[in-house]
């Protein structure tokens, strides 16, 4: 006969913690990438917004809302930088977890018992900074961690790869270019 269903509770003094002080932070140079396509977009409002000027009979309109704009954008690139700065990792011995948010702080872990896919994949900006992005694909959340060196993001898909058991798909990583990770 079946044995009677049980859920006990769980004491929370025997459950590992994520310890705060193992996060890793993603590479410092992922704040330039992140603030690049603000500072395009501020550019060409800006340019945009001096031609216009030239062309019509009250300059101050166009200028108005191009200065508008950019506190705008400037408001956009302080949330950007805070956000980067919070932006971080942590690997252990069954999963991955990644901390993020300014306002709304959250952490997500992926067990690497559920992990179907990693990836790599580099931008043009991305490429121009040596950086890349981590995407792992699993039976629940899928996590991005931009802003990784190429080679600490070649490590982590070998590492979170051999966990999970899964088999590494060469053409699934958006860079051809890139070597295999070192054996040994």
């Amino acid at each position: 006969m079946d044995a009677p269903f049980s859920n006990s509770p769980l004491p929370l003094d025997g459950v590992p913690l994520l310890a705060e002080e193992h996060f890793v932070p993603v590479d410092p140079r992922y704040l330039r990438v992140a603030l690049v396509g603000l500072g395009l977009t501020g550019a060409v409002v800006v340019s945009a917004a001096a031609l216009l000027a030239t062309q019509v009979e009250q300059p101050a309109v166009p200028l108005a809302i191009a200065g508008g704009v950019v506190v705008v954008l400037v408001l956009a690139a302080i949330l950007r930088t805070l956000e980067v700065r919070r932006l971080a990792y942590q690997l252990r011995d069954h999963d991955l977890s990644l901390r993020s948010g300014v306002i709304t702080h959250s952490t997500e872990s992926v067990p690497f018992s559920r992990v179907q896919h990693v990836s790599i994949s580099r931008g043009p900006v991305e490429r121009s900074f040596g950086l890349a992005t981590l995407q792992v694909n699993s039976a629940g959340p899928n996590l991005a961690i931009p802003g990784l060196a190429i080679d600490d993001a070649e490590r982590i898909k070998a590492l979170i790869t051999a966990r999970a058991d899964i088999e590494i798909d060469a053409e699934t990583d958006a860079d051809d270019d890139l070597a295999p990770p070192a054996t040994g």
